[in-house]
């Protein structure tokens, strides 16, 4: 599934327009190491006018799912390791991975071409690498409900996936305490009161002018 986000074809044709497709793969496929040119790849693309950027997760030494039409992939919970590959291909001057703990709220980021991280080059000239979440020092854990987002910029260029774990990161809205709810209801009947009251007072203007 490709969409087009942006373009500028109109007023400079000289720009390509920027498209995101899911469930694709990188032009040089995933072709670092070795057993990682899984098939079908599954990967999030980001295509621009100068650079191309991929992501995927899945669990390590197996074949990434595909994922939803929102970049998400789905594990069970239990699921460990789980790796993500990002491939960049062109303007390989910066890049930044980001990696986020969504329940908690705790990321981390690395230069990918850092000197000693993980930036190595396929025999197309892209550069590409896998990472594991529980290497990142966010809270990875295979057995909690969760969601853990990985982002990849290169330049102005960005993409982000996301690993959902069971039911994924949920959050719901704390219930009163019961003495919040008299506090509450209380409230309630002072504006109840203070509402009949107005209107009394409006409909005795009324019979008075």
């Amino acid at each position: 599934m490709a969409f087009a986000l942006f373009g500028f074809a109109v007023a400079n044709p000289a720009t390509a327009a920027t498209t995101l497709e899911y469930n694709s793969a990188p032009t040089s496929e995933f072709t670092y190491g070795s057993g990682n040119d899984y098939s079908p790849a599954n990967a999030a693309v980001l295509t621009s006018d100068n650079v191309e950027l991929a992501l995927r997760f899945h669990q390590t030494f197996t074949a990434a799912p595909a994922s939803d039409s929102s970049g998400v992939y789905s594990f069970a919970l239990g699921t460990d390791p789980l790796s993500f590959d990002w491939s960049i291909l062109g303007d390989t001057s910066s890049a930044l991975i980001s990696m986020t703990n969504l329940l908690t709220g705790t990321s981390t980021s690395y230069d990918p071409f850092f000197f000693g991280n993980d930036n190595a080059t396929n025999g197309s000239g892209a550069a590409q690498n896998s990472f594991r979440l529980n290497w990142a020092g966010i809270g990875y854990d295979p057995d909690v409900n969760n969601t853990y987002s990985v982002n990849l910029t290169s330049g102005s260029n960005s993409l982000t996936t996301y690993a959902k774990l069971g039911t994924g990161a949920v959050t719901t809205a704390a219930v009163p305490e019961p003495s919040t709810w008299a506090m509450m209801l209380l409230g309630f009947g002072f504006v109840g009161g203070a509402m009949r009251s107005a209107k009394r007072q409006q409909k005795l203007g009324v019979s008075y002018a």
